[in-house]
């Protein structure tokens, strides 16, 4: 079964973030790619998407803020902020 919709991937670490790209796409979602905190807001605030996937642990950026952001600027889009940098961290 495939899927549709666009998701956006805002994930600092480029094979994690590839690896869900290629993941997503072969379900048969449009992915884009951000690497930063202010990628994220400029292309969430750029295009319209069905889901963003949030890293909490983006380096030098309060992940919270961009989500305070995203929803100042009226952006309504679900946000699923994850933890799978952290996961993978913890298993060494």
């Amino acid at each position: 079964m495939s899927a549709t919709g666009t998701i956006l991937v805002v994930e600092d670490e480029a094979k994690v973030a590839h690896a869900l790209q290629e993941g997503l796409q072969a379900k048969g979602y449009t992915v884009a790619l951000a690497h930063t905190g202010e990628q994220a807001l400029l292309t969430a605030s750029g295009r319209s998407f069905d889901l963003i996937l949030l890293d909490l642990m983006l380096p030098g950026c309060d992940n919270l803020q961009v989500l305070a952001t995203l929803r100042a600027r009226q952006v309504r889009t679900p946000v699923l902020v994850s933890l799978w940098t952290m996961a993978m961290a913890s298993k060494g």
